[in-house]
């Protein structure tokens, strides 16, 4: 698991460093937001470590920007500012969990691995599922709109609960790369373009209402009939 850290103070970046390794994390650390979002890491990590007073810099505003630029990868805040207003504003902007310092490391590894379960959780529906017009067998990989049933690949089943578990919003094309194909940000997109173009075929062919939109030059979305 590759885990981003953004922590400009030394000593505790380097007691996580080492926390993170002893857990056999790949590490990645950066001491300031704008070189960490400059990085290609930004998008490549599997769990970002977000400080959120960074010298000079908000931890916020950087999250502000992760999410804006359409990353879902989750974000732990680390903080020693212990407010429930502060964790809620957070959430809303894009956080996915907030540890208070001082804290225990074992808790920070437990937390970790509990982001990383959920992002990767592509079983977390059950196997048959109703939504809306349709019904989703994951198992058997086919999915029954209106009747008519749809027989999807390996790939193309994949493809279409990560968009289902992120119905309404655009998912990027790093994303997909990276949790449908489990390869890095540089493996060639024309993989994903062509699946998509084969999952929009079976899925909206014969439908007035079309599901899946391209995002052109960021992503696809998936847009559940009301």
């Amino acid at each position: 698991m590759k885990i981003l850290l953004i922590e400009d103070e030394l000593e505790i970046a380097q007691f996580l460093i080492r926390v993170l390794k002893n857990a056999s994390f790949e590490v990645v650390h950066y001491d300031s937001g704008k070189k960490a979002y400059n990085s290609g890491d930004v998008l490549d990590a599997d769990v970002i470590i977000l400080d959120l007073m960074l010298d000079g810099e908000d931890g916020a505003d950087l999250l502000k920007k992760i999410r804006k630029m359409g990353s879902i990868v989750p974000v732990l805040v680390l903080s020693a500012i212990n407010q429930i207003t502060k964790k809620i504003e957070l959430i809303n902007l894009g956080a996915d969990d907030y540890l208070t310092k001082p804290f225990d490391a074992q808790e920070l590894i437990a937390r970790i691995k509990g982001l990383h379960r959920r992002a990767n959780r592509i079983n977390e529906f059950t196997d048959e599922e109703d939504y809306g017009v349709f019904r989703f067998y994951r198992k058997q990989k086919k999915i029954l709109r209106e009747g008519k049933e749809i027989k999807l690949t390996k790939k193309e089943s994949l493809l279409f609960e990560l968009l289902l578990r992120n119905e309404g919003k655009t998912v990027p094309i790093y994303e997909i790369i990276k949790r449908v194909w489990k390869m890095s940000i540089g493996y060639h997109s024309n993989i994903v373009q062509a699946t998509v173009k084969r999952l929009r075929k079976k899925v909206d062919h014969g439908f007035d209402k079309k599901l899946i939109e391209n995002i052109h030059g960021v992503g696809y979305k998936l847009s559940l009939p009301d």
